[in-house]
């Protein structure tokens, strides 16, 4: 950004007392000494104060400082004089933006085209909609990004809850409200709530989809796998061409015992969804149950391919080395133990 002051200066009426001040800022920009360079640049605006190369830098060092309250005038009325200046749009709208002025900061951070910071921009303006493009838009290019997928989250949240909120006011009774209400029971650990609710919805609508399935997780959770083979089963029955029904079904029915069932259910879900991780790991499991190794390892092998460090991966590989035990294969079953081991050891 300094350059431009440099390139500008060749075709504009330049006194020694400018060059000296100007090359004296570079110098003390260079070295890191901020507080010099603001003074030289400073003088370089009351030598040049038509030079919009001259406020802008003396905005990129106070920028550069994190001094936003000194840089936003100078970025300003470098605009002013020339609003063709993409660094200075930039600067000045992340600048409006740490110090809170979020409306004011779109515009520039439009012109500069930073997805990221317009997300955040837009979410504090209260554009929730429009934040999520420019979010999502900056995750694919940061996928793992902490604060774009914090603010991708807070945009989220908000929506629902307008959408919730919009919900309850117009339809408090519907069992969608009482659905909603579960879930967040259920997220918040409150197991006899959740299901109360749950309960009440179905008693209204019967044949609505989703809550046998959250009932099921419900039981799961504390290891009822009774009541979560009946709550999956029902789900199952509501919504055939559910593939996550049909994993959890034959989930359940593995745990139970009922091998050659869950093979069943775990291979209808492959067909509804194939390739899904979850349900080639547990198939693979079932397989393992009735013997079938050398099918078990494919699909074990088949996890890694789609997954290389989730808990599905962990939980392969320790499958693995438990089938080349049984297949009298020492070496192998080491180097699945030591992958396990590997990947365990990166939560401590």
């Amino acid at each position: 950004m300094i350059g431009l002051l440099v390139w500008v200066l060749l075709a504009f009426q330049v006194t020694p007392e400018l060059r000296q001040h100007v090359d004296s800022g570079l110098k003390a920009k260079a070295a890191g000494d901020l507080d010099t360079a603001a003074r030289e640049f400073q003088r370089v605006v009351e030598l040049a104060p038509t030079l919009a190369a001259s406020h802008m830098n003396l905005g990129a060092v106070y920028f550069e400082k994190k001094d936003y309250a000194a840089a936003i005038p100078s970025l300003r009325r470098a605009l002013e004089l020339n609003p063709d200046l993409p660094s200075a749009h930039a600067m000045l709208g992340t600048a409006l933006l740490a110090l809170g002025f979020a409306t004011d900061s779109i515009p520039h951070l439009e012109q500069a085209q930073l997805n990221g910071l317009l997300g955040v921009a837009l979410l504090e303006a209260g554009r929730e909609r429009d934040a999520m493009d420019h979010l999502e838009a900056a995750l694919q290019k940061r996928p793992d990004d902490p604060d774009l997928l914090y603010y991708l989250s807070q945009a989220h949240g908000r929506l629902s809850k307008q959408a919730f909120d919009r919900l309850k006011e117009t339809n408090p009774e519907s069992p969608r409200v009482l659905e909603i209400l579960g879930e967040a029971m259920a997220a918040a650990g409150n197991r006899e709530a959740a299901e109360k609710n749950f309960r009440a919805a179905l008693a209204a609508r019967p044949d609505l989809r989703g809550i046998h399935y959250s009932l099921g997780e419900i039981f799961l959770e504390i290891g009822d796998y009774e009541n979560a083979e009946t709550e999956f089963r029902a789900e199952a029955r509501l919504a055939p061409g559910s593939a996550a029904a049909a994993y959890k079904l034959g989930s359940v029915l593995l745990n139970r015992g009922r091998v050659a069932e869950a093979i069943t259910e775990l291979r209808r879900s492959d067909a509804l969804r194939p390739g899904m991780p979850e349900t080639l790991l547990e198939l693979g499991k079932a397989m393992s149950a009735a013997g079938e190794l050398s099918a078990a390892r494919k699909l074990f092998e088949r996890v890694l391919e789609l997954e290389q460090t989730s808990d599905l991966a962990e939980a392969a590989h320790f499958q693995l080395a438990q089938i080349y035990r049984k297949l009298g294969r020492p070496a192998d079953a080491a180097r699945e133990t030591g992958l396990f081991q590997q990947l365990r050891g990166r939560k401590k």
